[in-house]
């Protein structure tokens, strides 16, 4: 339906504004075409309604096409609605230099890479779209709120992507995963357009989104913001704001229900996966749960992994035979020799009641620990590459964790120490320690992912080269000192519950790898080098110690 040049189109689920849609689509294009190093360029905003035909639509001009629409029409189209340049009755449509199409035409032109799956990739697919899943499992799906937990590696991540996955395309629901962690949406994102899933409102599919701009849209669509401004800056007070609104009646559950309605692509979802449950604060579930039920919400919880300073209560108000709890043990991610080994870890460092199980059918596994300065040399990492590549893996099946101290932010760029020498000898990096770069998913096999350890959980890679660990357990510790904190008990000092901290934190990266793990510590005395060598005194038989 088309209603003064605006194109309406209905649903299954309701009706859509197709040219506001069309519009937003626009811009994100414009968007990814800069960060691809194509700012100047001119779009122009086409609707093709594959359900009409050319007699079907009003009188010209607008920018819808039906689907017997000629290529000369379409350009005829384009003569009307993009102000073409007119030189003595020749008609010029000019989008952008020819310099800038040359660059795009390029065969080293990103925008022109075929997304190529690795034989990683195909092992990981294979695991979303042919796990057999419980059907129990699935059952419970819009019937209860489920809240799958488990520590590190045992796959929590993979098993919302497979029950959504099923959802999709059993039933064609239309799922939303949503985390904390901008590496990790750019992650699935590839891993769902390698598998062709698609995030559409007629047919159903997958979409992966962060918290905050899950959130943001909302507020968005309610009033509570105008416009982004400052938005991460202000987003506990916007928070708080709009739970007082949603409280008091000032947004009641009819505006709550027009916003989807509304909204259908940002807010009509079947299914809400949260990923690491255990970091959402109160006010940020109380906000979910105002717009969606809590028998559409899926959970994974990573059990100590929070790096909050409280531990979210998805349980709160619901009653137990609303909840659908599910506890997973076995890892499935490492090989069993490198669960052995952050078992050892996780008890050296202080932490109890590890349940972590090894794999019985995924023997093997490696831990070199390099000592010295590795940011700026690349040899070792040369090596990690070729003896990946000898198994049929590829730089972007492997990972690379560094620090805040070991990442440059100049006038121009952000980039990591590591990336930047991989670079200058030739190789090629996704280094996501730059926010731009976190946007878009990794489309080179060869470009080894980067990420800073913040960003590195539900990430996976078949070798993981930890950079500077040392570094990252005194930046958590020293960061838990800083903050403001409640003593956990009667004996407990902040200088042992900030150390709690910081070992809690470390065992994440930790977890990240397959095959093999690679640690860098400095030379100087520390608590993770204490606790490396009491674990490598006991595990030598499969655990290397360099020094550079």
């Amino acid at each position: 339906m088309l209603d003064d040049k605006i194109a309406l189109v209905r649903y299954p689920r309701g009706w859509e504004c197709v040219t506001e849609k069309n519009r937003n689509q626009m811009f994100e294009m414009k968007k990814y075409l800069a960060g691809n190093g194509v700012p100047k360029l001119y779009i122009q905003d086409v609707i093709f309604l594959s359900g009409l035909s050319e007699a079907d639509l009003p009188k010209r001009p607008h920018n819808c096409f039906g689907a017997d629409a000629s290529f000369e029409r379409v350009l005829n189209i384009l003569g009307q609605i993009s102000s073409p340049a007119n030189n003595d009755r020749r008609v010029t449509l000019n989008f952008g230099s020819d310099e800038v199409f040359r660059s795009i035409l390029s065969p080293d032109s990103p925008l022109l890479q075929t997304l190529e799956p690795t034989p990683l990739d195909r092992r990981r697919m294979d695991r979303i779209a042919k796990a057999a899943l419980p059907e129990a499992w699935l059952d419970d799906l819009t019937k209860k709120q489920i809240v799958v937990r488990g520590r590190g590696g045992v796959g929590k991540t993979v098993i919302l992507l497979q029950m959504a996955y099923r959802a999709y395309d059993n039933k064609q629901m239309r799922s939303l995963m949503l985390t904390y962690n901008k590496a990790l949406v750019a992650d699935m994102r590839r891993t769902m357009a390698l598998l062709g899933v698609p995030r559409q409102i007629e047919k159903g599919g997958i979409s992966i989104d962060t918290v905050h701009a899950f959130i943001g849209r909302l507020m968005h669509e309610l009033g509570v913001i105008q416009t982004y401004d400052g938005f991460l800056e202000n987003y506990e007070k916007h928070k708080d704001t709009l739970l007082d609104y949603i409280r008091s009646g000032a947004v009641s559950q009819d505006d709550l229900d027009g916003a989807v309605e509304n909204n259908a692509n940002d807010f009509l979802w079947d299914v809400i996966f949260v990923d690491e449950g255990q970091d959402w604060p109160s006010n940020e579930i109380d906000i979910l749960r105002a717009v969606y039920q809590p028998d559409r919400i899926v959970v994974a919880d990573g059990v100590d992994q929070y790096v909050r300073a409280s531990v979210a209560d998805w349980s709160s108000g619901l009653a137990p035979e609303k909840l659908r709890p599910r506890r997973l043990r076995r890892c499935l991610r490492m090989k069993a020799n490198l669960a052995h080994f952050v078992a050892d870890c996780a008890e050296a460092l202080g932490l109890q009641n590890w349940d972590l199980e090894p794999n019985p059918d995924a023997n093997g596994g490696r831990v070199i620990i390099v000592e010295g300065d590795m940011a700026g040399h690349t040899a070792l990492v040369d090596q990690i590459c070729a003896e990946a590549a000898e198994l049929g893996n590829y730089p972007v099946d492997l990972l690379a964790c560094v620090p805040p101290s070991l990442v440059i932010h100049d006038e121009q760029e952000t980039y990591s120490v590591p990336g930047r020498a991989i670079q200058q000898g030739g190789g090629i990096v996704w280094d996501a320690s730059s926010s731009d770069v976190r946007d878009y998913y990794p489309t080179d096999r060869d470009a080894l992912r980067i990420v800073q350890y913040d960003s590195c959980r539900g990430l996976e890679g078949w070798s993981v080269i930890n950079y500077a660990f040392d570094d990252l357990f005194e930046y958590k510790y020293q960061s838990w000192l800083a903050s403001p904190q409640d003593l956990g008990g009667l004996f407990d000092t902040k200088e042992e519950l900030a150390a709690a901290f910081a070992a809690q934190w470390v065992m994440i990266p930790l977890t990240r790898a397959m095959d093999t793990l690679v640690i860098n510590v400095s030379g100087r005395p520390s608590v993770v080098k204490d606790a490396l060598t009491k674990v490598y005194e006991r595990r030598s038989d499969f655990m290397e110690w360099v020094k550079i």
